[in-house]
């Protein structure tokens, strides 16, 4: 059987919509639901409770550490990790999963076809991940190997791509990351503060693990003009081309509608 383990602060409304689709659609599928809640404020914890989860508090939070946590109270050897954003798709999701675990024990972890991109990469590579501090484990829907994890932890001090690190460690020691023929929905709606937040810290990391250089002054700059002068224009003309299209074809369906009266 399969645990799984939800990251959660404050996300209550997605938290209650994720966990009705779960608890109805998979109810046979897994042994637990555990939420590993940063101290919500709003009423996350009594959603939890209201579906049987087992919640686990953590204050000090970073991903590595509330992914470690989560699997540590985990029962089950295998561990998927979910998003609040995240909905598994598919009546065979879980069962294919245990299939595919149980026919190679070395496999650390799996990460779920998601984008035409990774499906195609996927088929090209006979669905075993080879570059895996870039295609490795999304921990917004993965599952995890955890006789595995208990040789090798999250980095709990990364401040985010924590999964990235995580795959190609266990992809070095002699380990594979699946990509697995399942899929699901992710859905998220952040603010402009959020969103630049988020690419900060992604950003960091990437380059930090990936040991890549980032682009000096200049270039940003020159980039920044680029966009502001070039680029933005070109798409406003794009876009009034468009609207001026819509508007004639607007104008033909008013026509055509009067003709028939």
């Amino acid at each position: 059987m399969i645990s799984i383990v939800i990251r959660n602060k404050n996300e209550a409304k997605a938290l209650e919509n994720i966990l009705s689709i779960i608890t109805k659609v998979y109810s046979n599928d897994y042994a637990e639901i555990i939420v590993v809640d940063n101290f919500s404020s709003d009423n996350s914890v009594q959603i939890a409770e209201k579906y049987n989860c087992k919640v686990t508090y953590i204050k000090d939070f970073s991903y590595g550490k509330a992914t470690n946590l989560g699997i540590e109270t985990a029962k089950s050897n295998y561990v998927l990790l979910l998003s609040s954003h995240a909905i598994p798709i598919g009546k065979s999701f879980f069962k294919n999963t245990v299939q595919a675990l149980d026919s190679n024990d070395k496999i650390a972890g799996i990460r779920y076809i998601n984008t035409i991109e990774n499906y195609n990469r996927a088929l090209k590579n006979n669905f075993i991940v080879n570059e895996p501090i870039k295609n490795g484990l999304m921990t917004a829907c993965a599952l995890v190997n955890k006789k595995v994890w208990k040789q090798f932890k999250f980095d709990e001090k990364l401040i985010a791509n924590e999964d990235k690190e995580w795959s190609q460690r266990v992809f070095d020691n002699g380990f594979q990351i699946l990509d697995l023929n399942e899929t699901f929905f992710y859905f998220i709606k952040r603010s402009t503060e959020a969103n630049n937040k988020r690419y900060k810290i992604e950003t960091v990391s990437e380059y930090i693990l990936q040991k890549k250089t980032f682009p000096g002054l200049i270039t940003i700059l020159a980039s920044f003009l680029k966009k502001i002068i070039y680029t933005n224009t070109k798409e406003y003309f794009k876009l009034l081309i468009h609207d001026v299209i819509f508007l004639k074809t607007k104008i033909q369906i008013f026509k055509e509608l009067n003709k028939r009266h």
